[in-house]
């Protein structure tokens, strides 16, 4: 028996494998010990079995990524408008990518985010789930390949005072500027690194014709945006830091809004993307 001073203290994972080992102990296991142990961490990390779920009450959320001709599917679950409340999915319930069949499987043992990548140019796509022996059918259009024709500067200075990037891409779209990730030296002499960040300076359009538009970023809001990303890397967002240089992944995105299967939850969202990237270095000589 566990004492009741400790349990507050185990994770999930922990106090499932203990669980686990004491069916082991008493002859149990097999599925019987892992469909337990799964029931044990989703119980404590605030998750739903899918099997428990309607379908009115599954929220669909996460992107398709078109990215140097590659297809990445970051998908997941959650209840009705709860974010919070994760739904894994359980066999027999699946989701693929269609077409191709293409499964998409947890990257994590709660399975909160489902992922698969494939390399293809398709614009049209079909996320299928299979749930309680019913098929529902998502839809997403990417928008078209993204191509850098004219890059940044593979190095910038902050004294430079703007850069320029000619970009083709999905006409009647405005891309979005990510510093995606980035290793920094700030000011104070720490090294930060961060990779996945969604923020960045507003890129104003200087010129557009109907393959290409151009953009113009200032380095003063460049700065800023890299000060931001920074503080929230070394885990005190609400401290000021200064960035001293960088090494950068520009990611430029265009993004369209999916069609959720109308038997899921209608605060269902599914984002389609295309992107281009672009690696730089930066140093604030000022």
């Amino acid at each position: 028996m566990l004492p009741s001073s400790l349990t507050p203290r185990l994770g999930a994972t922990a106090l499932a494998s203990m669980l686990l080992i004491g069916l082991s102990a008493c002859g149990g296991g097999g599925d019987i010990g892992n469909d337990i142990g799964n029931g044990v961490q989703c119980g404590l990390a605030n998750c739903k079995s899918s099997s428990e779920v309607a379908p009115q009450d599954l929220r669909l959320g996460g992107n398709l990524r078109r990215e140097d001709g590659r297809v990445t599917a970051d998908l997941g679950f959650s209840y009705r408008a709860n974010l919070l409340t994760v739904v894994r999915l359980d066999a027999p319930d699946a989701l693929w990518l269609m077409p191709g069949n293409v499964p998409l499987t947890p990257t994590s043992d709660l399975g909160g985010t489902l992922a698969a990548q494939v390399q293809s140019s398709q614009d049209a796509w079909t996320i299928r789930l299979q749930h309680r022996g019913q098929t529902l059918d998502s839809t997403v259009t990417l928008p078209a390949a993204v191509q850098i024709r004219v890059a940044a500067p593979a190095s910038l200075q902050r004294s430079q005072g703007q850069f320029g990037s000619t970009l083709s891409g999905p006409a009647g779209l405005n891309p979005q500027l990510s510093l995606a990730d980035g290793e920094c030296q700030l000011a104070d002499g720490r090294t930060v690194r961060w990779t996945g960040y969604r923020g960045g300076p507003q890129a104003r359009l200087q010129t557009s014709t109907a393959d290409q538009s151009q953009y113009a970023v200032g380095l003063e809001d460049l700065q800023a945006s890299l000060d931001q990303a920074a503080a929230g890397a070394t885990g005190s967002p609400s401290t000021p830091v200064t960035v001293r240089q960088c090494r950068l992944g520009l990611v430029w995105e265009y993004s369209v809004k999916g069609t959720a299967a109308t038997g899921l939850s209608t605060h269902s969202l599914i984002t389609g993307i295309s992107q281009a990237r672009q690696v730089l270095s930066y140093a604030n000589d000022r």
